[in-house]
């Protein structure tokens, strides 16, 4: 019996061993952020993330946002907002809105990522970058289908019944520019968090400070409505703290009576 027991007891110390090795050996060479069937399914996501990005543009060239508003006198204190903060110059306040969301926020946040480590392959950047892009796709589609759903009043129209109606004067809620901002920040943070990035502080800060100035432009530019850019800014959010998790397999839809639940752990 004692041969069995020293046996085991070796094997134990090797499994130990090579268990440390690896631990080591790891923490060396750079791992995918998500892991498990779903892992380096680069050409699945990328395709996903495409196919997302032309259902969300082939939606606004369907015009299909309603000529008349479902939602037209917006609450009190958004009334308050948009009186306090809406510029003179309105379209000045939405192209620098647009420059921030569409230029600045993404330039900074793919430059944080490559920067984290100079020894990453592009392989990895890809790995970085696709569920950011994937994020952003998702949030604008589900962004535009509120939209079209909704239908409320912009401020600049509701501040003007006679202003000549255009395609995009009941599309205020919910704003696709906060949406945006949050997406890449919360997508790309948590990113950061999950490889251990040095930069990840730097992700949240500008990240959240572009986002927020990208919200109180579209307000300044007479666009959103306060409640529309914190909505907006709640499903980015949402978006960049669920849609990585799902690509990493730590959420699961689990059947319930009469339904489904999400289990996960955050």
């Amino acid at each position: 019996m004692k041969f069995p027991t020293r046996l085991l007891g070796a094997l134990l110390v090797l499994v130990v061993g090579l268990a440390n090795t690896r631990e080591a050996h790891a923490d060396k060479e750079p791992v995918a952020w998500y892991h498990g069937e779903r892992g380096h399914k680069r050409i699945l996501h990328m395709g996903i993330t495409v196919a997302t990005s032309l259902a969300w543009l082939g939606s606004q060239k369907l015009h299909l946002d309603s000529p008349t508003c479902r939602w037209c006198d917006p609450p009190v204190f958004d009334r308050v907002v948009r009186d306090s903060l809406v510029w003179k110059n309105t379209d000045r306040a939405s192209l620098y809105s647009s420059i921030d969301v569409f230029i600045v926020a993404p330039v900074v946040g793919i430059t944080l990522l490559a920067i984290a480590d100079h020894d990453a392959s592009f392989g990895r950047l890809i790995d970085d970058v696709l569920p950011v892009a994937e994020t952003v796709a998702f949030a604008q589609l589900f962004t535009q289908m509120v939209k079209f759903t909704v239908g409320r009043r912009r401020p600049y129209a509701w501040a003007d019944p006679a202003f000549p109606y255009k395609t995009e004067d009941n599309l205020s809620f919910t704003s696709g520019h906060a949406s945006i901002g949050f997406a890449i920040t919360a997508s790309a943070g948590i990113i950061c968090h999950w490889r251990h990035y040095w930069t990840e502080p730097y992700v949240w800060g500008s990240g959240i400070a572009l986002s927020l100035t990208a919200e109180y432009l579209r307000m300044a530019a007479d666009k959103h409505w306060l409640s529309d850019v914190v909505s907006g800014g709640l499903i980015g959010l949402s978006a960049g703290l669920v849609i990585p998790r799902l690509l990493r397999q730590d959420i699961k839809i689990a059947p319930i009576p009469g339904g489904a639940a999400v289990v996960g752990m955050f």
